[in-house]
Parts: structure tokens; sequence; C-alpha cells
């Protein structure tokens, strides 16, 4: 809410009407709704369901006042006029919580995937029924929060390389240089070396120019860890799961607990952002 709130605020004072509308009630209600859907059985908070509303209805007042009014007064029975009763109170957003939120809705929605695949078939064109009895009821997840290796050289590098004042990275050939000359550089082979490096390095430039400089920290501001076990419940509820077990890649008695599906861990580690998820039936 307190995005919405300082987001709309700058929307109307540039007049862009449409974005405030998105972001003071599209955006509240998709808000809203995951808020619904997380808690489960357990039910919505009715101090913060109230809260909700009241915020909800100051923010879309200036472009929808003859709703607002309705609401204002018949739904949250409240005295006087919306048109009066001023711009909501809000805090400073908290932009790391909004960050570990996107990453567990986006762990979810990837896993979902994962595991609608397992369960029909991979086979383009055929239409298979899944068979019940042997449907994953066991999840294991698999967390690697810290870029490690040639990964973490390369992150270095970038960094090294990069201009924080014109936004850019310095020439291809010197960041090129620059690998060579490193601890992995000298390692081996450096035409391997390059052939192994390159694809990361243009990936991880391309997110820099899509999300900014964030982009090459080894890891994400948040305990990707601790994130997905206070959200275990939510995922069981939203994959269907009887049991689940959160685990660090780094373990290796963790790693063990893949069993024969320790081959998934090699072809598809997990690294800051992207779990690696095992389903067991």
């Amino acid at each position: 809410m307190n995005i919405a709130v300082k987001t709309t605020e700058q929307n109307y004072s540039e007049y862009m009407f449409r974005e405030a509308l998105k972001s003071g009630f599209y955006d509240l209600q998709a808000a809203r709704d995951e808020y619904r859907l997380s808690c489960g059985a357990a039910g919505m908070n009715r101090e913060l369901l109230w809260r909700f509303m009241d915020v909800q209805t100051r923010l879309i007042a200036p472009i929808c006042p003859h709703y607002a009014e309705y609401v204002w007064k018949e739904l949250l029975k409240k005295d006087g006029y919306i048109v009066k009763a001023g711009w909501p109170q809000a805090d400073s957003p908290d932009l790391t919580l909004k960050k570990a939120n996107k990453y567990l809705q986006d762990s979810i929605v990837s896993m979902r995937k994962l595991l609608q695949k397992q369960t029909s078939g991979s086979k383009k064109g055929k239409t298979s029924t899944p068979n019940v009895q042997n449907k994953p009821t066991v999840g294991l997840i698999f967390i690697n929060e810290q870029y490690d290796g040639w990964k973490k050289e390369c992150l270095n590098i970038l960094q090294k390389k990069f201009d924080r004042a014109t936004g850019t990275f310095a020439p291809d050939q010197e960041i090129l240089s620059e690998l060579q000359k490193s601890e992995i550089g000298q390692a081996g082979n450096f035409k391997q070396i390059q052939k192994l490096c390159m694809p990361f390095l243009r990936f991880k430039k391309d997110e820099v120019k899509a999300v900014g400089i964030q982009a090459l920290d080894l890891k994400l501001p948040f305990g990707e860890i601790e994130v997905l076990t206070e959200n275990a419940e939510l995922i069981k509820r939203q994959l269907g799961l009887e049991r689940l077990e959160i685990l660090s890649a780094m373990d290796a008695d963790a790693a063990a607990r893949a069993g024969d599906h320790a081959s998934v861990l090699n072809s598809t580690p997990p690294s800051p952002g992207n779990p690696t998820a095992i389903f067991l039936s």
C-alpha cells in the first residue's frame, strides 16, 4: 500500500491519470488477491483489510468521485465527504520486501509449470492423462543464495568494468583481457574459458540495462531460504503438495536428498533468484 500511495501521488502530479488508476486501483486489487491467497483458511486480517479499503478509496477519489463516495459512506461508514478526507499517510516503501514477494510469486509460477510438465508429460502434440497414483506429493527446493566459482569471478570483473557515472561497461576486449588475467583465465585453455563465460557475461550486461547495477550483486538483498520457508504453506497449497523441504544446494547432506534425481542439480543448478525444484511421489 505504501508503494501505491507514493506512486499514485506521483502519477497525479504528472497528470498521468490512466497510470494513477492502475497504481491506485488495479495494482492494489492484484496485491489484495495475492494476500488473500497467501492467507489460506486463516483468512485476512480485518484491520489490514479496512485500511486497504480506506487507502484505495482515497486514491481513486479524484477520478472516480461517485464510486469513492459510495464506498466511503455506505461501506466504510465514514463521516463527511471523501473529497475532504485528504490524501492517505504512508511510510517509505520497503522495496526489498517488494522484490522478495516478486521472487516468491515467480518461483511458484515456475515450479507449477515444472510440476505440470512432470505430471502430464512433455511430448508435444500428445495429450496424456495425469497418473493420480504417481502424482508428486513431496517437493525439494534447492537454493544457492550466492554466486560462486567462475560466475563470481565474472561478476567481479563486470563490477570493476562498469562506469556508474555513465551507466556503461568497458569495451568487450577490455573485459576479455581482465578475464584472461583472472584466476579462472589462468587455470586452463582460455578459449574454453571464454566459451563458458561469454554467454553469462552478455546475459548479465543485458540484465543491468533492464534492472540496474544490482544485477551484478553476488546475492539477492533478502534471504531466499528464509522467504521460501516462511511461505512454505502457501507453496504447498499452490502446488498441491503434502510435504515441502527448502534445502541449501551447498550442503552435501541436503543435496543427497535428491537421490536418483541428483542429475537435475547438475544439469540445472540453482543460482541466486533461480531455485531448482525436484518433485517426488
